[in-house]
């Protein structure tokens, strides 16, 4: 007996020191709390502040202002006497879900957003300052507005002269709010700039095809593309809020890029010219769409001024490209020099030679130029996004006196770093952190 207890192993905690750019970058302190665990034969070492991203989305946070805004419908409704309530029209569910609906879900937004920014579950959010909120609320206000606005257009079409009774119309309308504030409450605590780049192309892409579509009686494409702006064109006002939106967006996504890629690239004029002149494009995006092209006069000087000036701002931006980004990739680089080559023919083929009309013009430069800044706003994401932060540390068993860790590639006759301490049984006065 006594044999078998001297022979079996002796069991010991180690300790790990943790170098002081990982407790600087993850802002740790010492008596922060931490877990371990062990993934694929790994150590993994995970913060809590980690942990508390990875939230759930309550289920009262999206219930409790959806019940608000049932009430006030439901009280509206009786009040009135209402016996019968439709799902479209004037007064009907659909205009109660895209009023009172948009407002909770804006309310919803903006108290998730400034929360989370103040206790920082969503370390994407160091990167979008307070002068980017308005932005993002107004975008963000108009896509759900104009998304109800289809939907309840396309239910209209499919449940054509439906009417409920007030209890009914008030459950579908709880439904329709709940669900409007669980994706706002989303947003708010998950916006980054992959979300950002999708509601671009989804703004963009869906706005444009939407108006195609409801003026392809008026043979649009006879005329150019700026027709499905004017007041000639049927909803031209769809058309020209998706090009001040997709502007908005743009504005919003450029300001987050470029405080992740100053903190990484300081003092970089190349990166300082690229953001005025996406910035000037953007601008330029937002006056296409403010001031419709209808004839002449004022607002048709100010369309052109606008249009020309992005398809100027534009050109500048692809030829200097190579030059204004620092790591911009050999392959995208020839994409560039590529889509220069291909607006230039598309120009010539339109101005000399008369074989593309001015839509057929304009819709292969659109579609050009949009593809070189989705790859850009792709090339910007990669370079903004921050370095892993990979170390090495050296195990040592407990009560030793001297942490050593370096960080990998450092030489080993470099004098260790005073870094935070992590121990899993002691909490050793001083700076130090435990694990």
């Amino acid at each position: 007996m006594q044999m078998a207890e001297e022979n079996a192993p002796q069991r010991h905690n180690l300790k790990v020191t943790i170098p002081h750019q990982i407790v600087d970058e993850l802002g740790l302190k010492s008596g922060d709390d931490v877990k371990i665990h062990i993934t694929d034969n790994n150590v993994v070492i995970e913060s809590d502040n980690n942990a508390s991203e990875r939230q759930e989305i309550k289920i009262r946070w999206f219930v409790l202002p959806a019940l608000i805004a049932t009430i006030i419908f439901l009280t509206f409704a009786l009040v009135r006497q209402r016996d019968l309530i439709p799902l479209t029209g004037s007064l009907s569910i659909s205009t109660a879900v895209i009023i009172l609906g948009v407002v909770s879900g804006i309310i919803s937004f903006t108290t998730f957003y400034i929360r989370n920014h103040k206790e920082d579950r969503n370390r994407a959010l160091k990167g979008l300052y307070w002068r980017n909120f308005p932005v993002i609320l107004i975008s963000f206000t108009i896509i759900l507005a104009l998304t109800l606005i289809a939907i309840f257009w396309f239910m209209g079409i499919l449940f054509k002269g439906a009417a409920f009774d007030p209890y009914t119309a008030g459950a579908l309308f709880a439904l329709f709010t709940m669900t409007i504030n669980y994706f706002m409450i989303y947003a708010a605590l998950h916006i980054n700039s992959e979300m950002m780049v999708r509601l671009l192309i989804l703004v963009i892409v869906g706005g444009v095809l939407a108006s195609m579509i409801t003026n392809s009686d008026n043979h649009w494409w006879e005329t150019n593309l700026s027709f499905l702006g004017t007041q000639h064109a049927n909803y031209s006002w769809q058309f020209n809020l998706t090009l001040m939106v997709s502007a908005l967006l743009m504005v919003g996504l450029i300001d987050y890029l470029f405080v992740w890629l100053h903190r990484k690239y300081p003092h970089d004029l190349g990166l300082n010219t690229l953001r005025v002149l996406l910035t000037v494009m953007a601008f330029s995006l937002f006056g296409v769409g403010a001031f419709a092209n209808n004839g002449k006069g004022l607002l048709h000087l100010l369309h052109d001024i606008a249009a020309w000036g992005l398809v100027a701002v534009l050109g500048v931006t692809v030829i200097l490209i190579r030059w204004l980004l620092p790591k911009g990739s050999r392959q995208f680089q020839v994409i560039s020099d590529i889509i220069v080559g291909l607006l230039l023919i598309d120009f010539i083929l339109f101005k000399y030679v008369g074989y593309f009309s001015l839509t057929a013009f304009q819709l292969v430069a659109f579609d050009l130029a949009f593809s070189w800044i989705l790859l850009l706003l792709g090339s910007l994401r990669r370079l903004s996004h921050r370095d892993d932060l990979t170390m090495t540390v050296v195990l040592q068993e407990e009560g030793t006196a001297d942490a050593k860790g370096a960080s990998a590639g450092e030489q080993a006759s470099e004098p260790p770093v005073d870094d935070a301490a992590a121990s899993t049984t002691e909490k050793p006065a001083g700076p130090e952190s435990k694990l």
